[in-house]
């Protein structure tokens, strides 16, 4: 579930610029894994190879996220310095806070399940163990 969250926060954070941007996201490693192109309030995600993965949009302080197929996967709502993140069915599955450039993701039973740091134009992504998972410029 962990994974998930992270995977989720992910999508949301590269969905949130609103102005044509492609982002390339990448892993522990450095190996592109995919990317997410943003114009107005859609994002396209892709895989390293080009296919799309999903996509999110993006109406006031909500984003829904769906699937390939188009199938809704999950919301995410903002309020204040806090997102809500929600399955397909409405149950929450996690949360993540902003303190200034640093977001702390926490599971649905309050766990800590990782961190988003931003530094100049770039993000940072780190497991609950502080290991390095993603980076997104």
């Amino acid at each position: 579930m962990t994974k998930s969250i992270l995977a989720l926060s992910i999508l949301l954070l590269t969905s949130a610029a609103f102005c044509a941007e492609r982002e390339t996201i990448r892993d522990a490693t450095g190996k592109v894994v995919g990317t997410a192109t943003t114009e107005g309030n859609r994002t396209v995600f892709r895989d390293a190879t080009g296919k799309t993965t999903g996509t999110a949009t993006t109406e006031g302080n909500r984003t829904i996220y769906r699937d390939a197929t188009g199938k809704a996967v999950g919301t995410a709502t903002e309020s204040g310095n806090r997102t809500t993140y929600r399955d397909a069915t409405g149950k929450t599955v996690g949360t993540a806070t902003e303190a200034g450039n640093r977001i702390t993701y926490r599971d649905a039973t309050g766990k800590t399940a990782g961190t988003a740091t931003s530094s100049g134009n770039g993000t940072t992504y780190r497991d609950a163990t502080g290991k390095t998972v993603g980076t997104k410029k």
